[in-house]
C-alpha cells in the first residue's frame, strides 16, 4: 500500500506472543484505543481475504491453541496496515530469538496525535516493550532511514531485533526505551534528556518526543533533526548509529565491536 508520508508505530515486546493471553491483549488494546483503525481484512498468509471481526477475535488463535503471525490491512480512509508479530525462534547463535512486534502504518494526518501515543504508550506498557516507536517518514531523512536500517527499503519503519543487537538506528519523534534501553542508558540519563517530553511511563519505562508535534517532521524536519541530535549528544556512549559505520549484520560480525547494544531478556514462552 502506498503512502504519501507513512507515520510508521513499532512496538518490540519480550513477550513471544505464542500464547493466546498475550496475543488477543495486545489486538485488543489495539481495537479499543484506535476503533478507528480497525483492520478490514486480516490473513496468515498472502492473499489477505479474511474480514475482521473485532467481536470474535478468537478466530486469530489457530485450532491447535498457538498464536502465529498475522498481516492485516484497511483501504477504506484512514487507510493503514500493519501486524501482529509473534517471536521467531532460532537455533543460531548469531541470529537468536526475536521479540514479539506490533507494527503498522497509517497516512500522517489521518489519524489524531494524541490518538497514536495514547496508544504507543498503553501498548507498551502492556507488552512490556522493550523499545517503541512512532514517526513520519519523510523524504528528507529516507536516505539515513535505510541506511540505519530502520526503515531498510525505504516505505516505512521496520525496527527489528536483530538490528537492535548491532545498533540503535536513532531517535525518532515518540519512541519508549523500556527495561533494556533503561537500564542501558540509566534512568536518570533519560528523565534529564533535552526533548519536548520526557515522562516516566513505570520503573523501567521512558516515553520520549523531540517536538510538539509530529507533523513536525514534514513541516520543520531542519529543527527535528536538531532535536534527534542534542538528545543523543546527552548520551557518553556510541549506541546510535552513525553514518558511514554501518555494516552487514546479517553477516556473523560480532555484536557489540562497533555499537554499545544493551543486552535483552526475552521471556520464555
Amino acid at each position: 500500500m502506498k503512502f504519501n508520508i507513512p507515520v510508521g508505530v513499532n512496538i518490540l515486546s519480550p513477550l513471544s506472543f505464542k500464547r493466546p493471553k498475550n496475543f488477543l491483549d495486545a489486538v485488543q488494546t489495539f481495537c479499543d484505543l484506535l476503533p478507528d483503525m480497525l483492520p478490514e481484512k486480516w490473513g496468515w498468509v498472502e492473499p489477505l481475504n479474511q474480514g475482521f471481526d473485532v467481536h470474535n477475535l478468537q478466530k486469530l488463535v489457530h485450532a491447535n491453541g498457538v498464536c502465529e503471525t498475522f498481516d492485516w490491512l484497511r483501504k477504506k480512509q484512514p487507510k493503514a496496515e500493519g501486524s501482529f508479530r509473534v517471536r521467531r525462534h532460532s537455533k543460531s547463535l548469531e541470529v537468536r530469538d526475536s521479540h514479539a512486534r506490533i507494527e503498522f502504518t497509517v497516512e500522517l494526518g489521518q489519524i489524531a496525535q494524541d490518538l497514536l501515543i495514547t496508544y504507543l504508550k498503553q501498548s507498551s506498557i502492556r507488552s512490556k516493550a522493550d523499545f517503541s516507536l512512532v514517526d513520519a517518514l519523510v523524504e528528507p531523512y529516507k536516505g539515513f532511514a535505510v541506511e540505519s536500517r530502520s526503515a531498510p527499503y525505504g516505505d516505512c519503519f521496520m525496527v527489528v531485533t536483530h538490528l537492535l543487537r548491532h545498533w540503535l538506528p536513532d531517535v525518532f519523534w515518540g519512541t519508549v526505551f523500556g527495561p533494556a534501553y533503561v537500564r542501558f542508558f540509566g534512568k536518570e540519563n533519560l528523565l534529564t534528556a533535552p526533548a519536548y517530553t520526557v515522562e516516566e511511563l513505570g520503573p523501567e519505562m521512558v516515553y520520549v518526543q523531540l517536538t510538539e508535534k509530529i507533523t513536525d517532521a514534514a513541516e520543520n524536519y531542519p529543527e527535528v533533526q536538531a532535536c534527534r541530535q542534542r538528545f543523543k549528544e546527552h548520551f557518553h556512549n556510541n549506541a546510535f548509529f552513525m553514518s558511514g559505520k554501518g555494516y552487514d549484520y546479517l553477516e556473523k560480525t560480532p555484536v557489540g565491536d562497533v555499537f554499545a547494544v544493551p543486552n535483552f531478556e526475552l521471556i520464555p514462552d
